[in-house]
């Protein structure tokens, strides 16, 4: 009797251990979809660190922004932003939400930051030029119509 539950228990941890690592199977990509309907537009493979930005023009200074980001145990967490001019809905300190330390540095601005993001939902633009940036590519948000994306880790069959 005691063998056999030691042998249900191993298969009832091994499921579970393959269930919370997704990672033995699949790989995180990103989803790109349209916000509210879900209409998905696109799924890209996230590179090994999981790491991605945004970059766009900030519609008052005029000056490029870029986001960054990085996909960590299947959540977006936001690492940093980089601009040049402080704007409406900047960052002014480093009393930010997530905030870890702030720099100026050739020219700009950099909060660092470890802030959990439950939705990255972007509206996009064409005249802010809005990107996607990961492993190297950069995708053009712009490439579809002016509208509201949402951006989110999904599974995606390892290559």
């Amino acid at each position: 009797m005691r063998g056999l539950l030691a042998g249900v228990l191993a298969v009832v941890l091994a499921a579970c251990s393959a269930f919370n690592n997704r990672s033995d199977q699949t790989h995180p990509c990103l989803a790109i979809s349209r916000f509210p309907s879900q209409l998905t537009l696109g799924h890209y493979q996230l590179p090994e660190d999981g790491v991605f930005s945004l970059s766009f023009i900030h519609s008052v200074s005029h000056t490029p922004v870029r986001d960054h980001y990085q996909a960590i145990d299947w959540r977006i967490i936001q690492t940093a932003e980089t601009f040049q001019a402080h704007g409406a809905g900047l960052p002014s300190g480093a009393d930010e939400p997530g905030a870890t330390g702030w720099e100026h540095h050739n020219g700009h601005f950099i909060i660092h930051m470890q802030r959990p993001i439950s939705r990255l939902i972007v509206r996009t633009d064409r005249n802010y030029r809005n990107r996607l940036h990961m492993g190297g590519r950069e995708i053009n948000l712009n490439a579809w119509e002016d509208q509201a994306l949402e951006l989110a880790i999904v599974p995606c069959t390892a290559p």
